[in-house]
């Protein structure tokens, strides 16, 4: 074992001069891009989880929020997704997006935190959606139909009070109505 005081080596019972240094730069050499590897390799590996509950959680989204309304549907709510990530007001990830709650009024997105199992039960539309999310999140995702919304309410509801004048309404798909900021 060698002490980084000294740069001696400890045998049981005796001290001897440690080996040329040598061995210890070549050793290093090769370490570091060893460590490199690893640490890329990590970094990949985590991306690829993210990636992986990223999907998941659009996936669910899309499913919970819009399975009654198709492939055009779920692709509008999920570009409120990706419209809430881009916006500063908003976390900018997915996963945060989707799990965030509103100040002292429950989640941003009811199926999240109503007490209900968020398995689906039919595996058609999960497919579809899981088909969707991927759409969304491969890097290239069909155009924006609801012109940069944030938020969206079932045509069967009232505009939320808390809109106000401040929002405007931008397309209607579905059974969903879709909102941007003024």
């Amino acid at each position: 074992m060698e002490t980084r005081e000294t740069g001696e080596t400890r045998m049981p019972g005796r001290l001897r001069p440690a080996p040329v240094a040598a061995p210890i730069m070549a050793a290093r050499i090769v370490a570091a891009p060893l460590v490199a590897v690893l640490l890329v390799t990590w970094a990949y590996g985590t991306a690829r989880a993210q990636d992986a509950e990223s999907l998941r959680m659009m996936a669910l989204d899309l499913y919970h929020e819009a399975r009654s309304e198709g492939r055009e549907g779920m692709v509008a709510v999920g570009w409120v997704v990706l419209n809430r990530i881009a916006d500063p007001a908003y976390p900018d990830d997915v996963v945060a997006v989707v799990t965030q709650k509103k100040p002292g009024q429950g989640c941003e997105w009811g199926w999240w935190c109503d007490g209900r199992p968020d398995r689906p039960t039919e595996a058609d539309m999960w497919a579809l959606a899981q088909d969707v999310a991927a759409d969304l999140l491969g890097g290239a995702p069909p155009p924006d139909p609801t012109g940069g919304a944030l938020w969206f309410h079932e045509t069967f509801r009232d505009r939320p009070a808390w809109m106000g004048d401040q929002v405007r309404r931008t397309a209607t798909i579905g059974r969903h109505h879709f909102y941007a900021r003024n």
